[in-house]
């Protein structure tokens, strides 16, 4: 079959050659746009990252550049902030790193149980065509697996947000307690922000107890 084959089918229903080839090269803009806005938040996060956790002391803080267990540096920083009595955070480097993979590996069966599903519904239908006969249930029982898959998903990347944005919290409030909780906010409902305030940040001598910050405003007093 030819490759244009679904081009020349647009073209026979009437729209124009010009039109089409606008559409896709406003498509291909799009999507190299897109993924190079995602290099430049990548990378802006993770300089951030990096200089935060080599001030921090954080072994290994080059681990920031590598996709997936970089949210194991982010995690150790927060790691760092004591809370109001003293205490230290959990384990934020472990847990967040977990939740990840988790994510990935859930995704990555979603996305094949997915491929597979669409397949053999595609093979049932053609099937019901040709025997002309209605579709049952059963046809569809390879989507089971999919709606499985997509709820798991979904319960990992919430649990991961979750201790994403408390973590992300505990590292604002180490190098800029006065704007963390704004920093935080922004970033929940504008995420491209998160990069960009950890990009800002990463030159701040971070303090990690907050009870310097009440000590200072009360010598201030």
């Amino acid at each position: 079959m030819d490759g244009n084959w679904f081009i020349n089918e647009l073209i026979d229903s009437g729209i124009s050659e010009s039109a089409i080839t606008g559409f896709i090269a406003i498509m291909i803009f799009v999507l190299v746009f897109a993924c190079a806005a995602a290099l430049v938040f990548y990378l802006l996060r993770a300089v951030g990252v990096w200089k935060m956790a080599k001030t921090a002391e954080i072994s290994s803080p080059w681990v920031a550049f590598i996709p997936v267990v970089n949210s194991f540096t982010l995690g150790k920083i927060a790691e760092k902030y004591r809370k109001r009595d003293g205490t230290k955070s959990a384990k934020f480097g472990v847990a967040l790193l977990a939740l990840n993979i988790i994510t990935l590996v859930i995704g990555i069966l979603l996305t094949v149980f997915t491929v597979n599903s669409v397949i053999e519904i595609l093979k049932n239908a053609e099937y019901a065509v040709e025997a002309d006969i209605d579709m049952t249930i059963d046809m569809f029982s390879s989507l089971i697996p999919v709606i499985i898959l997509y709820v798991l998903i979904m319960a990992a990347a919430f649990a991961y947000m979750i201790v994403y944005y408390v973590a992300l919290w505990r590292v604002f409030s180490s190098f800029d307690y006065k704007n963390a909780t704004l920093f935080t906010v922004l970033s929940v409902f504008f995420s491209f922000l998160g990069p960009i305030f950890l990009f800002i940040l990463r030159n701040r001598q971070p303090v990690f107890d907050p009870r310097e910050h009440f000590n200072f405003f009360n010598q201030s007093l």
